[in-house]
């Protein structure tokens, strides 16, 4: 890793001349004496924005055979001593001569905001000065020269030292240069379209091309330049600027706020503009005016994958608390601690934490009106401004007024969701005027012009130096923030370039801890201050804008980019953001190296640290149920793992389960699947077998659960304990043997707890319901258990609360208490939408079937059965699959469709087939029971009656009162198609009787009708 003083070589650095390996203590390179670059100063080979151009003469060779070698020698000294002349005199520095041609750069050493202009103006004085030159050559010779000159501006790599024996500049960049002056015909300028864009107004051109660069794979769109009128580049960032006008803006945001407290409303605003045009700084004015008495929370986006996605929300919901002291415990609190005021993450699921939010806010709105602020929004995840549409539109009667900040971008990508949409434009000249007064700035004339009304714009041109001029950042504004910052003293720039690693926010102790060694930057902080790149942020600091960070990042060197990621990864501020912040920094300081070519073993240690941080975090995120930022962690984690490492298998097979419960089925089994082949890692394999099984692919979930429980037991492994407890309980049930079923699902849920697995236990418990419903306990029994496991497991715990209320509904319709079934599978579907897990499209409308159908709702329950097996199917079928085709099957025959009946029937036995499962005592007991009615439909006596009777011996293989009667009463119907009043009366006793036991209305009423049906026709139906 890194030498002692944190700065010196690692094993594996090279020369950046030969890139001959170095040894730790050499200063030059013994193969080629290339000074090794001091990494205490600044980057030896930066990263700027610049504009290079190559100039060549045309027909040299031809002008050789007709002049003397003596005289040639004088005629190109003359008109090389021409060319540096206008190159220099618009502030371009000739970095070389080869043979005839010259190369020349402008930004180097430091860029100024219109280099590229500059370099427009110096290829137009080149060949004004090779027309005066030609005026002397022709006179005394007989020659005139002619020359082709290539402009291009881009981001390249520059040295800073021309004696250093290195090229000025290097990249991509300088090579479409030169190709565009191979293009360009005698006394032609061609130039790129990035020139033309960095170059500003007044730039006289002809459009060329496309044109087919040798060693461009895509065609170039080149200008012929024309002339060069009046005009310059411009642009700039975000900063704070004193406040001036903006009254009509600020009458918007007025009324805006009384709709909200008038018709106590929640409103969307949407406030967009270019950067720097001062939206930020607009409604900050308008929250410090005097005014109605409101709460004000506000939060700011970071660039992607520095923070969770809801964090900015959950800053501005934290600042509105922590404005509302002394209030009773708000509701939603409890949940929105859980995640995202804990972490900004939205745990345990986004439809939880809307359902908080809009609690928790609806709350504090009835007390005091709420202005919540998102700042920088064009950076927020999609997931944020999802959130904040859905938060709004569920605030019905609560006065609070959600302000979102952001460049166009953001309007291009959210107006349709807004109440009122915003565009902050430029300052009118008379206010323009009055903020250049405020800065104390004397702006040249045209100043006020170039600025376009932008006040940011007006503010950096002010404090650039005079005559000076990231990527994703506008070329022109690139080019004016490096001026500034290469107008920076050496301190100055230090810290910058330190602190750009960090983020937009940053703290002097953060910076002394990246610079181990280094000289004390306070005094560096506080002239940035006053140079307005920085500004103090409480006891930290913050850039001026996100811009400028991110231009100061791109100015960096990878090398540098990647040691301070490196050191940034040890911090105690960046350890204290948890595993996702520190493997966020080291997964960037490999990723430099590594595109830099370091390969050694610095890198890979950076590389595994990388994985293991992120692997860590996703991990948490899973089990905190945040699916989604689980799965961009463990992606990253497993993209740096090779196969056969340490860490990849679990980080792989978490991100294979996550990818199952967002319901992307295909890449989570592909997933699933190495990791189960694999022989390095059996608990691992375990884990992803029983994953695995569970959505149907290779073995069935039981026979994979006795086989892995060991493994589990073996390990200490509680949550592996817990799944495969839970999967042979569901085979017992499934067997119809419910008692077994609730001594494993207790075990599965005190493994669950110790595992602090939330899905596991919510699925043990609402499996735990499930035998309350089919098992031997009494309905009235069941449905108090029911109860009191929902009320110890509290209200928060959202899972637990879909999980247990479809049996409870089912339960509440065996008593025939179908407002209270109905309230429950409500509450289980408004929960379930929030969870977002794929199996809830397939047993929600399974349950809600079974109590439409004992409600006598047939036609109801058919539609939701068709629902619950289409989902079931893209789940892979299984169990759910299976009960909902056997139910399907009983409807169609009891509502007399005999073929309808057989189709489901068939289908079952597809699946059966499909997966080379046997059925269970249960399926056999219901499927022979309906097979055993259609084939007395059919006169078939014998048969039918040997499945009849088998279906009840099957049912009385297990423990399922409601199995039982339903099998007596499939054999009762049977015996009434079959004309033998004798076995009818009887069989219709024996339902009667087990759902008596029971306490199921339904079935007790249907027994009884059996009991006293004789003709055949009625009992088809």
């Amino acid at each position: 890793m890194l030498s002692s003083d944190g700065f010196g070589p690692g094993p594996d650095e090279r020369c950046p001349g030969c890139r001959r390996p170095l040894p730790g203590d050499a200063r030059f390179c013994a193969s080629c004496g290339t000074p090794r670059a001091d990494p205490r100063g600044a980057d030896a080979a930066g990263r700027k924005i610049v504009t290079v151009l190559f100039c060549d003469l045309v027909g040299s060779t031809a002008l050789s055979g007709t002049l003397d070698p003596e005289a040639l020698r004088g005629v190109t000294l003359r008109y090389f001593d021409a060319m540096r002349a206008a190159i220099e005199q618009h502030g371009g520095t000739v970095e070389k001569f080869i043979g005839d041609a010259v190369m020349a750069v402008f930004g180097v050493p430091s860029v100024r905001e219109d280099d590229a202009r500059r370099a427009l103006a110096a290829a137009l004085g080149m060949l004004a000065a090779l027309r005066a030159l030609n005026e002397e050559l022709d006179a005394e010779l007989g020659i005139r020269l002619a020359v082709r000159i290539g402009v291009n501006t881009g981001r390249v790599v520059t040295g800073s030292d021309a004696s250093a024996r290195q090229a000025l500049v290097s990249g991509e960049v300088v090579n479409v240069a030169a190709r565009l002056e191979q293009n360009a015909g005698a006394g032609e300028v061609l130039i790129g379209p990035d020139t033309l864009r960095a170059a500003g107004p007044g730039v006289r051109t002809a459009e060329v091309g496309p044109l087919h660069l040798k060693g461009k794979a895509r065609a170039v769109t080149a200008h012929r330049l024309l002339g060069l009128d009046g005009g310059d580049a411009g642009g700039g960032p975000r900063a704070d600027l004193p406040f001036v006008g903006r009254d009509a803006e600020l009458a918007v945001l007025d009324a805006e706020f009384g709709l909200v407290t008038g018709h106590r409303s929640a409103r969307l605003l949407v406030l967009g503009g270019e950067p720097g045009q001062g939206k930020t700084r607009l409604l900050r004015h308008w929250l410090e005016r005097p005014g109605p008495e409101r709460a004000v929370g506000v939060g700011r986006c970071r660039p992607p994958g520095e923070r969770a996605g809801l964090q900015p929300l959950a800053d501005a919901v934290a600042a509105v608390l922590a404005a509302s002291p002394g209030r009773p415990h708000p509701p939603g609190l409890d949940v929105l601690g859980q995640g995202l005021l804990a972490d900004g993450t939205p745990t345990p699921s986004l439809a939880d934490t809307c359902a908080a939010l809009v609690e928790l806010l609806g709350a504090l709105a009835a007390a005091t009106p709420l202005v919540l602020v998102i700042d920088d929004a064009h950076r927020a995840a999609a997931l944020l401004l999802d959130l904040l549409e859905r938060v709004v539109a569920a605030l019905a009667g609560a006065p609070v007024l959600v302000a979102v900040l952001g460049r166009p971008e953001l309007l291009d990508a959210r107006p349709a969701g807004a109440h009122r949409v915003l565009t902050l434009g430029g300052l009118p000249d008379p206010e323009a005027l009055r903020l250049v007064a405020a800065l104390g700035g004397s702006p040249p004339a045209h100043l006020l012009e170039r600025a376009g009304g932008n006040p940011l714009h007006l503010e950096q041109l002010l404090a650039a130096p005079a005559g000076a001029g990231g990527d994703g950042v506008p070329l022109t504004l690139q080019t004016l923030i490096g001026a500034r910052l290469d107008a920076l003293d050496p301190a100055e720039r230090r810290a910058v370039d330190l602190a750009c690693v960090l983020g937009r926010e940053f703290a002097a102790e953060e910076l002394a801890a990246l610079d181990t060694g280094g000289p004390d930057l306070s005094a560096a902080l506080r002239r940035l201050g006053r140079h307005r790149l920085v500004v103090p942020d409480g006891a930290a600091f913050r850039f001026a804008s996100g811009v400028v960070q991110e231009v100061a990042y791109e100015c960096l060197s990878k090398q540098g980019r990647a040691e301070r990621h490196e050191r940034a990864a040890g911090l105690r501020s960046v350890r204290s953001g948890g595993p996702a912040a520190v493997g966020g920094h080291l997964e960037r300081a490999h990723r430099y190296r590594a595109e830099l070519g370091l390969h050694g073993e610095r890198t890979e240690g950076l590389r595994v640290a990388a994985a293991g941080s992120l692997a860590e975090a996703g991990a948490r995120a899973a089990a905190r149920t945040d699916l989604g930022w689980a799965v961009d962690l463990l992606t990253r984690a497993t993209g740096l793992l090779r196969p056969g490492e340490d860490g990849r298998l679990p980080a792989a097979r978490r991100l294979g389960e996550a990818l199952l419960g967002l319901g992307r089925i295909e890449p989570g089994r592909a997933l699933l699947a190495e990791v189960g082949a694999s022989a390095d890692d059996p608990v691992e394999a375990a884990h992803a077998r029983l994953s695995l099984a569970a959505v149907g692919q290779q073995q069935a979930p039981a026979p994979v659960a006795r086989q892995t429980l060991p493994v589990f037991e073996q390990a200490g492994d509680e949550l592996g304990q817990a799944r495969a407890c839970l999967r042979l309980a569901q085979q017992e049930q499934t067997d119809g043997r419910h008692a077994a079923a609730t001594r494993l699902l207790g075990r599965a849920v005190r493994h669950a707890e110790r595992a602090g697995g939330e899905q596991e236990r919510a699925s043990a418990l609402g499996a735990i319901g499930v035998s309350l419903w089919r098992g031997p306990v009494p309905a009235p029994a069941a449905v108090g258990r029911c109860r009191e496991l929902l009320a110890a497991q509290g209200p928060g715990r959202r899972a637990v609360a879909v999980t247990l209320n479809c049996p409870l509904a089912v339960l509440l319709a065996l008593a025939d208490d179908e407002p209270g079934a109905a309230a429950c599978l409500a509450e289980a579907g408004h929960h379930a939408e929030r969870l977002g897990y794929a199996e809830a499209a397939a047993f929600l409308p399974l349950f809600g079937a079974t109590v439409a159908a004992l409600g006598g709702r047939a036609r109801e329950a058919l539609e939701l059965l068709g629902a619950a097996s289409a989902a079931a199917r893209e789940l892979g079928g299984g169990a759910l699959l299976s009960g909902a085709l056997l139910d399907t099957a009983r409807l169609h025959l009891d509502l007399g469709e005999p073929r309808a009946a057989r189709s489901a029937l068939a289908a079952l036995e597809q699946e059966r087939a499909r997966t080379g499962g046997r059925l269970s005592f249960a399926a056999l007991a219901e499927r022979d029971g309906l097979r055993a009615r259609l084939a007395a439909a059919d006169g078939d006596r014998d048969g039918a009656l040997e499945l009849a009777r088998g279906a009840v011996a099957e049912a009385g293989r297990t423990d399922s009162p409601i199995l039982q009667g339903l099998a007596a009463a499939d054999l009762a119907r049977t015996a009434a198609l079959l004309g033998l009043d004798r076995e009818r009366s009887l069989a219709a006793a024996a339902a009667g009787g087990r759902f008596a036991a029971k306490g199921h209305g339904p079935g007790v009423r249907l027994a009884g009708a059996l009991a006293g049906h004789h003709s055949r026709r009625e009992a088809v139906s």
